[in-house]
């Protein structure tokens, strides 16, 4: 790999943009927010992100000048935009999230970044399924596949094909569920250490490994090959992804209340909360309430009992 030293585009006041070989490369600042998110939640970053997103669009706005360097203001906007949609998302506030990412969509229009606008079809679409609507977000996927692609690596192709997974999961579609998650698992083992994917990408592990393959097989009843999978997703974490470590632990409560294993579920739901204490995350609350309602009918089993009285204090 080239380690040349990147060049550097002043994009304004304490804002740089690094480019390599033709690919925007993000600011820190912003990459920074990115892992924040892992570890606090989407709530405690929005109003960074806002703020930023705010002076690039500024910039913008009062430009006078055209070329390279209004395509890069572009990809910033589309950078910012995005996360914000996903920091409010994370938070709860999906028509928040929406507004945002139409606008990424738009700017990275400007910008011709094609993976950075699948990127965002992808977003669109996990917004789509948690809010009960699988069929729209499998045909937001399916675009985003599409724009994506022979142009982008085999990683990006992965993560968009896993997240495939669980839209199609979600509608009960077992057989092509099966059929993307090896074609996702596929393409993870083509991909490789000196693959130039987009630095957004850094998260993606082994689609087995992430949270919405294991969610997908619950959805298609088979919460034991869920609990497994998640189980072995929620090892592969890394020590600072606080939040999804919330929703791995509760969702293999909920395949362990499934399994009518109650004290197991009434443990994993504790860890569960304890770590939601530290974050500010509104899909972990959701995501809570949904094991509440799970747990619900288990009531009278005494461990499952103090569980549900600690959720109910949450609201």
């Amino acid at each position: 790999m080239d380690r040349a030293r990147p060049a550097v585009h002043r994009t304004g006041p304490g804002r740089w943009l690094r480019r390599r070989r033709g690919r925007h490369r993000p600011p820190a600042r912003l990459t920074a927010l990115w892992h924040l998110d892992h570890s606090l939640g989407g709530t405690a970053c929005t109003t960074s992100a806002r703020s930023d997103l705010k002076t690039v669009t500024d910039l913008l706005r009062h430009a006078r000048h055209t070329g390279q360097l209004t395509t890069d203001l572009h990809f910033l906007a589309a950078e910012y935009a995005r996360f914000l949609g996903w920091a409010e998302f994370d938070a709860g506030n999906t028509p928040g999230a929406q507004r945002a990412w139409h606008a990424a969509l738009r700017a990275s229009a400007e910008a011709a970044d094609p993976a950075h606008s699948a990127y965002l079809l992808a977003n669109l679409a996990l917004a789509c399924v948690y809010g009960g609507r699988p069929g729209m977000g499998s045909d937001f996927l399916a675009t985003a596949r599409d724009i994506a692609g022979t142009r982008t690596t085999p990683l990006v192709a992965a993560m968009i094909d896993t997240w495939r997974v669980r839209a199609t999961a979600a509608t009960g579609d077992a057989k092509q569920a099966a059929r993307l998650l090896a074609q996702a698992e596929s393409e993870y083992e083509r991909a490789r250490a000196g693959d130039d994917n987009p630095t957004w990408a850094y998260w993606m592990c082994r689609p087995s490994h992430m949270a919405e393959t294991g969610r997908a097989f619950l959805d298609l009843g088979k919460p034991t090959t869920a609990e497994s999978l998640l189980t072995d997703g929620l090892s592969a974490l890394e020590p600072l992804a606080v939040r999804d470590r919330v929703l791995y632990l509760t969702w293999i409560a909920t395949a362990q209340a499934r399994r009518r294993d109650l004290d197991a579920a009434a443990e994993t739901a504790t860890t569960a909360m304890d770590i939601a204490d530290l974050i500010e995350s509104g899909r972990c609350t959701t995501l809570l309430s949904d094991l509440a309602t799970e747990l619900k009918p288990h009531r009278a089993a005494q461990p499952v009992g103090t569980v549900l009285d600690r959720l109910g204090s949450r609201r």
